[in-house]
């Protein structure tokens, strides 16, 4: 096994600095950092976020940064706290392999400490680079997806997100910038008492969801937050957290390989391989959206033209039972983005219509549709079975037990015609020229998701203003988010 990984981690958090991150970096992690922005401001005035803003109006205390869907600032760890769960409400932030989503985290440490301390844009970079590599690393170090005993593909049964309270520290105390190399190694020690515990999922079984979708994201970002604020205050902490197999496995990991939390530490940046998400729903669900408008761009299809469609899904998402038998009706209550993001028949009707992707695909008045349903009856799921070499090729022969290609297919009948689509990415996928994102299809993103909420031109602003994030010096005065 190998040795000091916990204080190596914390080691890299403190010795890293903005002129030490590839300009491919900076890039991607500044169009990373406004996606994630794009998905809270869509989702700040949603039921469930102004649930969250009446609780942090209860707890009171100084006016240190912002909230989205909330005029008034509230104390740093607050905010974190809350727009950790906001921005991932609409499951429209980024993916990592079709596994996990964590930048959220990473934004609201880095963004909260930004504004409390008025530090630059190279500091929230900085940040969000930093933090989220902490992140993906613990994430790939655990083992989540494996193989049962009768060949089928399975998710582990207990987990959690609890990793990510330490790259919610890791993101606050590099923009903080002021931790000694000892009180990062405390920090991060003390982040695996104030993680949340994993819980019993029935994620895989359930048909909908409760208030919490798979994981306590606010409890997570309090806790990165509150080991920040322990450490830099002298307690201390087990500095040897991730070295053994206790804190991954006791968040639900079948296994850990420790080699890859440190493996070209500094040199490989894992925010390069995560995914930019065009629709509010599961990731797998951007292939079968993607080809299904493609189809009817080329073939000149209605909704009203189509018969039926069957899509062969990803095997790993078709462990999910939300998928393989989805709900023929979403209440419109706070949860209705959470379980409506999981329905595919729903959300492919919402695209066959033309309904602009958003939070908007949530509201009341689409959620009752009869057209919305009728179509979606229509709309039937079944396991690509043509998919299973790859992810066991994954599971068995590389090392981050990851898959980077999501084939997926589907057969729809139109016009008493029938049509075979077949794709291995979706759209906002990095590893290939024609899906990579770009500021301007992420610019797109934002006016579908927000041009309710903001004029293009405020729009637009704030995207140059991301663009060129490193030169802003104040990122409390400067950064106009909404």
């Amino acid at each position: 096994m190998t040795d000091r990984v916990t204080s190596r981690l914390a080691d890299f958090v403190g010795s890293t600095s903005y002129s030490s991150l590839p300009p491919e970096v900076v890039d991607y992690t500044k169009l990373v950092i406004l996606d994630t922005l794009i998905c809270g401001i869509a989702a700040g005035g949603l039921e469930r976020s102004r649930m969250m803003h009446d609780v942090v109006r209860g707890l009171g205390g100084p006016a240190e940064a912002s909230i989205f869907g909330m005029s008034e600032r509230v104390p740093a760890a607050h905010a974190a706290m809350a727009n950790a769960e906001i921005m991932n409400l609409l499951d429209a932030d980024d993916t990592f392999f079709t596994s996990s989503h964590f930048a959220a985290f990473n934004v609201a440490g880095a963004l909260a400490e930004a504004q409390r301390l008025g530090r630059s844009g190279r500091d929230l970079i900085l940040g969000m680079a930093v933090g989220f590599d902490i992140n993906a690393r613990l994430n790939l170090a655990s083992v989540v997806l494996g193989e049962a005993a009768d060949g089928s593909f399975q998710w582990a049964g207990v987990n959690g997100m609890g990793f990510a309270a330490f790259g919610t520290a890791a993101s606050a105390a590099a923009v903080r910038g002021v931790l000694s190399r000892e009180q990062l190694r405390n920090m991060f020690g003390l982040a695996a008492w104030t993680a949340p515990t994993p819980v019993v999922s029935k994620v895989t079984t359930r048909l909908d969801h409760l208030s919490f979708k798979y994981a306590n994201y606010p409890g997570a970002a309090l806790g990165g937050m509150m080991a920040l604020a322990l450490a830099e205050r002298g307690y201390v902490g087990d500095q040897e957290c991730l070295d053994g197999e206790g804190f991954i496995r006791a968040q639900g990991s079948l296994s850990t390989d420790h080699e890859l939390m440190v493996e070209e530490l500094g040199q490989k940046w894992w925010i390069l391989e995560t995914c930019i998400k065009y629709y509010p729903s599961c990731r797998y669900t951007a292939g079968p959206i993607d080809m299904l408008r493609r189809l009817m761009h080329k073939e000149k299809l209605a909704a009203k033209d189509i018969e039926r469609i069957e899509i062969r899904m990803h095997p790993m998402g078709y462990a999910l039972r939300i998928f393989r038998e989805p709900p023929r009706s979403i209440a419109a209550d706070h949860r209705a983005p959470l379980n409506g993001a999981f329905n595919i028949p729903y959300v492919m009707a919402l695209a066959a219509l033309g309904r602009t992707p958003g939070p908007q695909w949530y509201a009341p008045e689409n959620l009752a549709d009869p057209e919305v349903w009728n179509l979606a009856s229509r709309i039937v799921t079944t396991e690509d079975e043509s998919a299973r070499d790859d992810v066991l090729h994954a599971f068995r022969e590389t090392r981050i037990r990851r898959f980077r290609k999501t084939p997926a297919s589907m057969k729809v009948w139109a016009k008493g015609q029938e049509f075979t689509c077949e794709s291995e990415y979706a759209d906002g996928d990095p590893w290939t020229e024609a899906t990579h994102a770009t500021w301007d299809s992420v610019r797109g993103k934002f006016r579908n998701f927000c041009s309710h909420l903001l004029p293009d031109s405020r729009i637009d602003a704030l995207v140059e203003q991301i663009r060129g994030l490193e030169r802003i010096e104040d990122v409390a005065r400067e950064l106009a988010i909404p």
